[in-house]
Parts: structure tokens; C-alpha cells; sequence
């Protein structure tokens, strides 16, 4: 009885998940922001949610080539882009898929980043990988709260 009420819960994540990754297919990065920030009720915020948007943002058609931000894109996208993905980075749902992808999302846009900065005198390149070290501080206290938690349930 109980694996039926697991297998449903699971069936019901896996579904929940692709109508989340076809939502995301449709919308663009101010429509992403809303989603993250618990905007959209259909879609509550967590740890899946926060790696198929940063999956979203880091893929790259093989085919086309084409990502997410392209270095023509207008400062504005680029600037909702970097603050969602530093959004995604502080949540308090992050995982460390999450975190690599951010880190991939750097890699990948380290010269926009960069060219985004100079011209418009910000410093994304550092709030990106300050919202990094964050995010590593916040996986290391869920994880030492797990395992407290595990040392007293014993």
C-alpha cells in the first residue's frame, strides 16, 4: 500500500515535470523571473523547478547552435537573466545540480558576462559567483540539518 501511494506521488512529480518543462518552453526570461519568485500558482517553487530553469537557460541546440543569450540580445534580457539566475543561486531549495548548473550558465556566458559588465559598469561576473559561494553555504546547512537529524531520530 504504501509503494502505491510512492508510485503515485512519483507518477504525479513526472508529470508535474514535463508540464513544467513545456510551460518554460513557451515563455521568455521575464516570464522565467515570475516563476521563480512564486508568482505563478500552478507551478510551486522548488528543487525541480530551479534545475529545469537552469537547464533551460544553459542548453544549447546542437543543431542551431543557438542558447539562451546570444551576445546581441538587449541589455535588459541580459540583466533579468543574471538576476534570475542569482535568484535561483539564493533560494533556499538550491541543490547541487542546481549549482553546477549555475556554474555551466557562467562558464557558458563568461564573455557576455563580461562584455555585459564593461559597458554598463556592473559587476555580475562577481555577484554570480558571490551567489555561488551562497548557494554552497545554504546546501551545507540542509545538509547538516539532515544529518542531525538523522543522529536524533537513531
Amino acid at each position: 500500500m504504501l509503494n502505491k501511494l510512492l508510485g503515485k506521488k512519483e507518477k504525479k512529480t513526472k508529470d508535474n515535470t514535463k508540464e513544467l518543462q513545456e510551460y518554460l518552453s513557451k515563455i521568455g526570461v521575464s516570464e522565467i523571473r515570475s516563476l521563480l519568485l512564486g508568482q505563478v500558482e500552478k507551478f510551486p517553487v522548488d528543487e525541480v523547478m530551479i534545475v529545469e530553469i537552469l537547464k533551460k537557460m544553459t542548453h544549447e541546440d546542437a543543431k542551431t547552435e543557438k542558447k539562451f543569450l546570444e551576445s546581441s540580445d538587449n541589455d535588459i534580457k541580459l540583466k533579468k537573466a543574471f538576476d534570475t539566475v542569482i535568484t535561483a543561486a539564493n533560494h533556499k531549495k538550491i541543490t547541487i545540480e542546481a549549482i553546477e548548473l549555475i556554474q555551466k550558465f557562467i562558464q557558458m556566458y563568461k564573455d557576455i558576462i563580461e562584455e555585459f559588465d564593461k559597458r554598463n559598469k556592473q559587476i555580475y561576473m562577481h555577484k554570480l559567483t558571490k551567489a555561488i559561494e551562497g548557494s554552497l553555504e545554504i546546501v551545507a546547512q540542509i545538509t547538516a540539518y539532515a544529518n542531525k537529524m538523522a543522529v536524533i531520530n537513531r
